[in-house]
């Protein structure tokens, strides 16, 4: 349980940033100081009373704005019931210096600033500043004004409020000393820590408004692009673009299954989390690559590289304060990526079933993580697999001159496999658990420093991983959905299995269907989906991820009986091609493989049994779901033809190519 930033987890650093949206209720706005603390937990209960600054006030106290701070809290009551780090935190300051019912300062001037402040009990203490209010037009004066002073390098009333607050708050403080910031709170939190570099302050910052570059002198240009400040973007957010940025540590990319409207992206809600809480996006390397810009802005420490004892020594001291697994993986592969500048980064553990023992990722780092996923590869299937049963670490330079099979690492990645570093995890040669995987380096192949390297950095994590006194239980799943209510878990389906479910009404069959689409998932339920979280609170993405990834045979009754011919139901399964010759092509292939090809313009109610549930497998396979549901128990089709189905299923499974579930009626 600590606030140093190499424990805390990023979904728990994006909570702390998120809360100074909310403002406390009138009755709670002066009751909070180090001598009279609020626990975190109390707070997260007193949400549903505040008043959510991020949008104006009439969208929040309406019906709609109500349920989205109802459903924020819910899933800050989840992530704080399962975080081993918040737990003793307690809430010692808080500043809101609005207009309203909800400021708490003296001030006659406002300036919109809103600060909390947290510590812990091992002496840890962290201010978090809030981004522009939307609450009152005079919050949107005050905020948007002092913006577009702040951009041209002018100290405001806002920037000597936030380094007023830091200093208060952090009297007697003997721990680590954090600050966050969000958006406009970013900038406020760079000044802050460009002006107490002597206190060895860190700093976190998401979509950061940048902090005027000529203003800064070039100690404070040098420490911004050290391990201490964290300058986080969302892929396709425009505010790193109001100023020269060369400090970018990460750029996260926006859930594939969100609306991406720009207020979202600049946000909280529209990022990836991995199921541990690590954000998804690799950290870079923080040079200025556009020398032109580099002189125009005098940035020259931009172009520094360490080497390599450099590199294990930062490393290192990065890691050894770690006392969370999930934090210390996920912070192995982002630096191995950084200073070996691989694309892709993975780590994969061991486990076995009835057919023998195999490997499957745990963590990725990349843009295909999706694929990536589904993977479960046995002895002999590419490099790592190699390198787990062998207990060896195993460096190619150059994979066309290697006999050693990259297929289905190949496709996952979505590129062919160039070259690859890997090394075991373990105790030694006999007691492998894992592997930490490299693929492809940007703009070449992989050396032997490389390789020396990320040997090194290996061993150094898991000496600091067996102090930990951790366990790799909780990593052991390999579970294509999974729906949790708090630690319970309510269903599991692997992937690549049949799953085959008895029931006895349609009733009972409805209330499946809703459970395993996330239809009726309650405030304390979480579904998994390819280790991708969705809570109720998300509906629109749920229904994206239907959309995408879940395929149903037989469920429309309508549909056997109706109008529409073989071809147009093949063609509306298509994902998305460009040339309509293309899609023509994949009908007419996908129609002969099911012996239908004379019979694309039949209509669907003309076709027989047998033929129409051939037309269902086709469909749902064009699809290229990650799911496939079948309703074979209440579709009222010929039992024989739907049996045939079945075991082609079945036998897709055992290839690795579906993960099925197929609903049965209960006859008895």
């Amino acid at each position: 349980m600590s606030l140093k930033m190499n424990n805390l987890l990023d979904v728990e650093k994006y909570l702390l940033l998120e809360m100074a949206y909310f403002h406390l209720p009138p009755a709670s706005r002066n009751s909070i100081s180090p001598q009279t603390p609020m626990k975190l937990d109390v707070y997260i209960d007193l949400i549903d009373q505040c008043s959510y600054s991020a949008y104006p006030a009439f969208i929040s106290r309406s019906k709609r704005g109500q349920k989205y701070i109802k459903a924020r809290q819910a899933v800050f009551r989840r992530i704080y019931a399962t975080s081993e780090n918040l737990d003793d935190v307690v809430i010692t300051g808080y500043v809101n210096d609005n207009y309203g019912l909800y400021g708490n300062t003296a001030d006659h001037r406002k300036t919109s600033f809103v600060g909390f402040a947290f510590a812990d009990s091992d002496g840890n203490a962290t201010v978090s500043f809030s981004g522009c209010e939307f609450m009152y037009p005079s919050s949107m004066v005050l905020d948007w004004a002092g913006c577009m002073v702040a951009s041209i390098g002018k100290i405001t009333r806002h920037h000597q409020k936030a380094l007023d607050f830091y200093d208060a708050q952090m009297q007697g403080i003997t721990g680590e000393r954090n600050i966050l910031g969000h958006s406009k709170g970013g900038n406020l939190a760079t000044y802050v820590f460009i002006n107490r570099l002597d206190e060895d302050v860190n700093a976190y910052c998401v979509n950061a408004q940048p902090y005027c570059w000529y203003t800064m002198t070039e100690a404070q240009k040098e420490a911004l692009k050290t391990d201490r400040f964290e300058y986080i973007v969302h892929a396709d957010d425009p505010t790193r673009r109001a100023s020269y940025v060369s400090y970018i540590s990460r750029t996260a990319p926006i859930n594939r299954y969100a609306t991406r409207s720009i207020i979202n992206i600049h946000g909280f809600a529209e990022v990836n989390f991995d199921e541990f809480g690590n954000l998804e996006g690799t950290r870079v390397i923080r040079e200025t690559t556009n020398r032109l810009k580099s002189q125009l802005f005098r940035d020259f420490a931009g172009e520094k590289r360490l080497g390599y004892d450099e590199c294990v020594q930062r490393f290192q001291e990065k890691i050894e304060a770690s006392t969370s697994a999930p934090r210390l993986f996920s912070t192995t592969l982002d630096e191995v990526l950084m200073v070996t500048q691989a694309q892709e980064a993975i780590l994969w553990l061991k486990d076995s079933d009835r057919e023998g023992a195999y490997i499957y990722p745990v963590i990725v780092k990349s843009p295909s993580a999706d694929r990536f996923y589904q993977l479960k590869l046995r002895n002999g299937s590419g490099l790592a697999s190699q390198c787990v049963f062998e207990g060896l670490p195993l460096f190619v330079k150059d994979a066309s001159r290697t006999e050693v099979p990259f297929a289905q690492v190949g496709r996952a990645a979505g590129d062919a496999l160039s070259s690859g570093i890997v090394v075991p995890l373990g105790i030694d040669e006999t007691e492998v658990f894992g592997a930490l995987e490299l693929i492809n380096k940007q703009d070449g192949f992989f050396t032997v420093a490389d390789f020396a390297l990320v040997n090194e950095m290996t061993l150094t994590m898991l000496e600091v991983f067996r102090k930990t006194g951790k366990s790799l239980d909780s990593f052991q799943d390999f579970s294509l959905l999974r729906i949790r209510k708090g630690k319970q878990k309510l269903f599991s389906l692997e992937k690549h299995t049949c799953y085959e479910k008895v029931l006895s009404s349609l009733n009972q069959r409805n209330a499946f269907l809703a459970m395993i689409t996330g239809n009726k998932l309650a405030s304390d339920e979480v579904l998994f989906f390819n280790r991708r979280k969705f809570e109720s609170a998300k509906k629109d993405e749920m229904k994206e991820l239907i959309r995408r990834e879940y395929a149903f045979m037989f469920l429309d009754p309508n549909r056997r009986t109706g109008k529409q011919r073989v071809r147009d139901i093949l063609k509306a399964s298509l994902p998305s091609a460009k040339k309509i010759s293309d899609r023509n092509i994949r009908v007419k292939l996908a129609a002969g493989r099911i012996g239908l090809g004379d019979k694309l313009k039949t209509r669907v109610k003309d076709l027989s049994d047998a033929e129409y549930v051939l037309l269902e497998y086709a469909a749902a396979r064009l699809q290229q779901p990650l799911l496939i549901v079948v309703d074979a128990g209440f579709a009222g089709l010929n039992p024989a033809a739907v049996a045939v189905v079945c075991r082609q299923l079945k036998q897709d499974c055992r290839n690795k190519t579906a993960t099925v579930i197929v609903l049965r009626r209960n006859e008895a």
